[in-house]
């Protein structure tokens, strides 16, 4: 049944990149993807005071929720920096019902060698066009982008297609769609928009419609979403399966609750049977644990699974609002055969935001440190590090076209991150970011020869810091994005500093 899924995945897509060759249709989204971190962090500057009650740390966003609210807000309330929030989600809301058509040009001098929430490039010089179309009860988008010198050789792409119907509160859909799962605003370690989106048919809850407990007053909102992908990259183990799922809800005002789940199986030579994804679920994958048999070499094993929580919590401070939040995400148990554990090696993410105004303009700030650099003794390796996001079978590990799925910085490694994001005015916005990370910090590899297997941003310890800018301007249709990372890295193994720089322009119209 799993390889049937599998096979309805590519057809569909190919039905769809077929459309894309004879329709152009008026243009409507569903959801918010991960393109605007501006539209992200005036939602959730809403969200802290109190006027969007939906949970907002998981992308694609429905807007039928944000859309009600909006309709709410008493607008007369809001203080200065609340009200430029609000024009401008209202501005975006009003954009994506309306009928039109994008076509997106980048360049850059390199290609992006971190992808993060409101970067939707990774590889230089795109040229992309995109359309979509919503009724009551479906919605379709298509996306196709020409790449120039693409890192995987994939020159033509339909990365951010999608079709999509709704039953009821429930939204089934089949597409290529970035994901971001967390409250980070630099990274996270379940899922990002860091690697290009995988085919996958995913099932969603439509609107947060509270759950009420019985014989109380309390309402708690909740989302859910559910995908099941195909990773056809090349890798060790072609054709993986990839399920992910998702639970958002807020228990009280202020408290965000996110619980993920995310297991490779199938693949290849390998079983995609009910009953293999049913041990899956139940997380009995760990040899030993539960009575699971993987027979000598652990040739049986099901999978290869990360699980954990992130929560977010807003309050105020002297009318100054502020957001604290981590993430806990870990592997899939010890494989010794000597434990029941469950998760072993977790990591964390936590972050502090806050929402005022910087020379007299409303801006985001955070400081956001995510750590992967895990203890492996109590799996099959022998000393700390290159265990994050690796598996004994799945070898090329939770990576889709040689980037992590989770932390731009992939395993090994830590970063500190300070962010800034600025509306100047309706039409310009300025983010800026300094962010020291220490890369591969045992300065060992799973595979160092091998680009397939291991880190697949440096097979030795590399010190970075990196300084980034960009600032957008929207002007009637068009709008432009100019930015710039400017970056220095140590390394050791006496290999002499590395100074770097990457311009790159964006340009959009909507036809």
């Amino acid at each position: 049944m799993t390889h049937r899924i599998e096979t309805h995945i590519l057809k569909l897509h190919k039905l769809s990149y077929t459309l894309f060759l004879f329709c152009f249709f008026t243009s409507a989204e569903p959801w918010i993807d991960t393109s605007n971190i501006y539209l992200r962090a005036s939602i959730q500057q809403l969200a802290d005071a109190g006027h969007i009650n939906t949970p907002v740390t998981t992308f694609p966003l429905m807007w039928l929720d944000i859309g009600r609210d909006l309709k709410h807000v008493e607008y007369s309330s809001l203080n200065s920096s609340e009200k430029q929030a609000f024009d401008y989600v209202n501005h975006q809301f009003r954009m994506a019902k309306k009928n039109s058509k994008k076509l997106e040009f980048n360049t850059a001098n390199k290609d992006k060698r971190f992808t993060s929430f409101g970067e939707d490039f990774r590889d230089k010089n795109n040229i992309k066009i995109q359309t979509s179309h919503m009724t009551d009860s479906f919605a379709f988008g298509l996306s196709t982008t020409y790449t120039f010198s693409p890192q995987d050789n994939d020159k033509t792409r339909f990365d951010g297609s999608y079709v999509a119907g709704f039953i009821g509160n429930w939204v089934v859909s089949v597409g290529k769609q970035d994901r971001w799962w967390g409250p980070g605003w630099d990274s996270n370690l379940s899922l990002t928009n860091n690697a290009r989106p995988i085919p996958a048919i995913s099932l969603s809850r439509r609107s947060a419609m509270p759950l009420e407990i019985p014989f109380t007053e309390i309402e708690i909102p909740w989302t859910v979403t559910s995908f099941m992908g195909v990773m056809d990259d090349n890798r060790v183990i072609d054709d993986t399966l990839l399920w992910g799922f998702r639970l958002n809800f807020l228990p009280f005002d202020g408290l965000e609750v996110g619980i993920t789940r995310l297991a490779q199986f199938g693949g290849k030579g390998r079983s995609k049977s009910l009953g293999t994804f049913w041990n899956v679920l139940l997380g009995k994958d760990n040899c030993g644990a539960s009575g699971l048999d993987c027979g000598v070499n652990k040739e049986n094993e099901p999978g290869n699974q990360q699980a954990g929580y992130d929560l977010r919590y807003s309050f105020s401070v002297l009318n100054t609002p502020i957001g604290l939040y981590g993430q806990y995400f870990a592997e899939d148990g010890d494989n010794s055969g000597s434990s029941l554990s469950f998760l072993t090696e977790p990591q964390v993410q936590v972050g502090i935001d806050t929402h005022l105004r910087l020379f007299s303009a409303p801006t985001t700030i955070y400081l956001e440190y995510t750590d992967t650099y895990a203890d492996c003794s109590d799996t099959d390796n022998s000393s700390v590090g290159n265990c994050f996001y690796e598996h004994h079978i799945y070898h090329t590990g939770m990576r889709y076209q040689q980037r992590t799925l989770g932390n731009l910085y992939d395993n090994d490694a830590t970063s500190v991150v300070l962010g800034f994001i600025t509306t100047i005015s309706q039409n310009t916005n300025v983010t800026s970011k300094i962010r020291h990370l220490q890369l591969n910090k045992d300065n060992n590899d799973k595979a160092p020869n091998n680009i397939l297997i291991g880190n697949p941003l440096t097979k030795i310890a590399e010190d970075m810091i990196m300084i980034s800018t960009k600032v957008q301007h929207s002007y009637k249709n068009w709008r432009y994005t100019l930015g710039l990372d400017l970056s220095n890295s140590k390394f050791e193994n006496a290999i002499a500093d590395k100074n770097q720089a990457n311009l790159f322009l964006k340009v959009e119209y909507n036809l």
